[in-house]
C-alpha cells in the first residue's frame, strides 16, 4: 500500500453475541449489555490495545422498542444507547447517531460511513445494534421488574423511526394488517399466482428453499433457534408450526424473540496501519446501493420490487463483476418471497450450490430486529477472510420490500482507487416507473389478485385480499366482515386468485363477498 490508498475505507474488527434467556432472569441483559458484548467483541477481533480511544463515531441501529409501539419495552433503556453502548466499551466518541429503522439500516450505515471516512469526516467508526426481545418476553411472563433505564450526557443525532419512505400507509393500518406477516404473505401469493402454482407445491418449494437455512443455523454458534427441520419438518403445520397468515407458517417467518447483538468497526487503510492492525483482518467495500420502494398497492407488479432489482444490479454494476463472480451470498429472509425474488434478479437456480446465507436466517438464526443484516456483514466477513480472494454479496431489506441496501465485499483491495458509490440514478429507474392507481373506497365488482387468510391460535380468523375494480382496475385492500364464515370458509376450500367478488367501503375498512 502506498499513502494514495490511506483513505480507503476498509472493515477491521467484527463482533456478535447472543444470550440464551436466562435461567436467573435477574441477569437477563438489556439492549445496552449486549450491544456493548458485540462492540467488545469487535474491538477484540481488530486485535490492537486502547481502540476504544480512537473511536469517533458511533452508530447504534434502531431497536424495535424504540422504532414499534407493539414492541416497547416496560423496563426502560437509555436516553442515548449509542453514547451508554460507547460508555461500556470506553469510548468518548464526537458523533452519537441513532438512524431510522429498517433490516436495510446496518448497510446502509456501512456505506455512509465509508463515504465519510473516505473523506476525512470521520477516523474510526463502531456500528452496533442488538435486541433482547426474549428477555424482555421472559421477564414479563415471569412477572419479573427489571430496571434497565440509563442516563447519559452527550449529544444524539436522532433520525427518528421512519425516516422518509413510508412503509405503511392508512390502508393498511385501517385494515389492521400494518405488520409485515399479512403483507408478504399477499405478496407470496401473488408470486404464487404469476407461476401458476398450487398452494401445496409451493408450500413444498418453500420449504425447500429453507432447509438448507436450516443446517446452517444448526451450525451456528450464534443461532437463537438450533432444532434441527428438513424441508418436510418446516411445512407440516403442527401444535407447535401453526399456520399464521397463509401460506406461512410459525417456522418460515423471522423470529423475533431474540437476544442478539452484533458490531462492525470501520477505518480507512492509513488508520488501520499507523494502529498496526493486521492486514489479514481487512475486509472492502467494492460496491454498494441503497434504493427505496413505492408502497405496496401502487407497485406494478406485488409480487417483485423493482427497487431490489436496482439496488442488487446497481451494487454488482459499481464492483464492475457479475452475479456469478460472487463466492459468498448473505441474502436477507423474513420470508421466503423475499428470498426467491433476489435469486430472481441474480439468476441463482435452485441447483446453484452456493449457500444463500452465512447466519441461517431470520427464521432460524433469528431475526434481531432492525439489525439481522450486522449479523449477516460480521458472517460474511469472517467467510471471507477464511477464503481470500473471495467475494461476498450482503442484501438487506427493510419495510415490506420497501428499503434496500447491498453490499460486494471481498478481502482483495478494489483495483481502483476507492469512489463512492452514487445510487442516484437506481432510485430514478424506479421512481419513473407508473404507480398503479388506488382506490380507498372501492364499491361494485372486482376479482381477487391476490389474498392471505390470517389465523390466531393456529385457527382461520380473517382473509385479507388486494382486488381489482371491475369498472377502473384500480386496485384496494378488502377483508372479511367480522362473523363471515362462508365466505372465509370459501375463499379457504377454493384457492380464489383471479375470481369475482364484491366490494363495499366502510368506515372501518373495505369489506368482501364471493360472487
Amino acid at each position: 500500500m502506498n499513502s494514495s490508498t490511506d483513505s480507503m475505507p476498509i472493515i477491521i474488527g467484527v463482533g456478535q453475541f447472543t444470550q440464551q434467556v436466562p435461567d436467573n432472569l435477574t441477569e437477563a441483559m438489556s439492549h445496552t449489555d449486549i450491544c456493548a458484548a458485540a462492540a467488545s467483541r469487535a474491538m477484540d477481533d481488530a486485535g490492537t490495545p486502547s481502540l476504544s480511544q480512537h473511536i469517533d463515531t458511533v452508530a447504534c441501529v434502531r431497536t424495535f422498542a424504540d422504532s414499534v409501539e407493539e414492541y416497547s419495552c416496560p423496563f426502560g433503556g437509555s436516553n442515548n444507547l449509542p453514547r451508554s453502548v460507547a460508555k461500556r466499551i470506553g469510548a468518548n466518541p464526537r458523533q452519537a447517531i441513532y438512524p431510522p429503522l429498517g433490516g436495510n439500516t446496518p448497510q446502509e450505515l456501512v456505506g455512509e460511513f465509508f463515504e465519510k471516512l473516505h473523506q476525512g469526516e470521520t477516523e474510526c467508526v463502531l456500528l452496533v445494534g442488538g435486541e433482547v426481545i426474549a428477555n424482555i418476553r421472559a421477564a414479563l411472563k415471569a412477572d419479573i421488574q427489571l430496571d434497565w433505564h440509563e442516563q447519559v450526557d452527550g449529544s444524539l443525532d436522532d433520525k427518528g423511526p421512519h425516516g422518509t419512505t413510508p412503509l405503511v400507509t392508512r390502508s393498511e393500518l385501517i385494515h389492521k394488517i400494518h405488520m409485515p406477516t399479512p403483507l408478504y404473505a399477499l405478496m407470496e401469493n401473488a408470486r404464487r399466482k404469476r407461476l401458476g402454482m398450487s398452494l401445496d407445491d409451493y408450500i413444498q418449494l418453500m420449504g425447500e428453499l429453507y432447509e438448507p437455512f436450516n443446517d446452517i443455523a444448526v451450525h451456528n454458534p450464534y443461532s437463537m433457534f438450533t432444532e434441527s427441520m428438513d424441508a418436510k419438518a418446516i411445512t407440516t403445520v403442527t401444535e407447535s408450526n401453526n399456520m399464521h397468515a397463509l401460506p406461512y407458517m410459525r417456522s418460515v417467518i423471522a423470529k423475533d424473540g431474540v437476544n442478539q447483538g452484533a458490531a462492525l468497526l470501520l477505518t480507512t487503510v492509513g488508520k488501520a496501519k499507523s494502529l498496526g492492525i493486521d492486514e489479514n483482518k481487512w475486509v472492502y467495500l467494492h460496491g454498494y446501493s441503497a434504493t427505496s420502494e413505492r408502497v405496496l398497492l401502487e407497485r406494478p407488479n406485488l409480487d417483485k420490487s423493482q427497487a431490489m432489482e436496482q439496488a442488487l444490479k446497481g451494487a454488482l454494476q459499481f464492483a464492475a463483476i457479475s452475479a456469478s463472480d460472487i463466492n459468498y451470498l448473505e441474502l436477507y429472509s423474513c420470508f421466503p418471497v423475499v428470498v426467491f425474488n433476489a435469486c430472481d434478479v441474480l439468476g441463482i437456480e435452485k441447483e446453484d450450490k452456493r449457500a444463500l446465507t452465512q447466519t441461517g436466517g431470520l427464521a432460524f438464526f433469528g431475526g434481531p430486529g432492525n439489525n439481522y443484516t450486522m449479523h449477516g456483514i460480521a458472517s460474511l466477513v469472517e467467510t471471507l477472510r477464511d477464503n481470500p480472494q473471495t467475494y461476498g454479496l450482503v442484501w438487506g431489506n427493510g419495510g415490506v420490500m420497501s428499503k434496500h441496501a447491498v453490499g460486494i465485499y471481498s478481502t482483495v483491495p478494489p483495483a481502483k482507487l476507492w469512489q463512492p458509490c452514487d445510487s442516484a440514478h437506481l432510485q430514478q429507474c424506479v421512481d419513473d416507473e407508473p404507480a398503479f392507481p388506488i382506490e380507498h373506497n372501492p364499491e361494485g365488482r372486482a376479482i381477487i389478485e391476490t389474498y392471505t387468510v390470517l389465523y390466531r391460535s393456529g385457527k382461520p380468523e380473517q382473509a385479507v385480499i388486494i382486488g381489482q375494480l371491475d369498472k377502473d382496475k384500480k386496485r384496494f385492500y378488502a377483508v372479511t366482515e367480522p362473523g363471515d364464515e362462508t365466505t372465509l370458509l370459501s375463499v379457504l376450500e377454493t384457492d380464489p386468485l383471479d375470481i369475482n367478488i364484491s366490494v363495499s367501503a366502510t368506515s372501518n375498512g373495505n369489506t368482501f363477498r364471493l360472487v
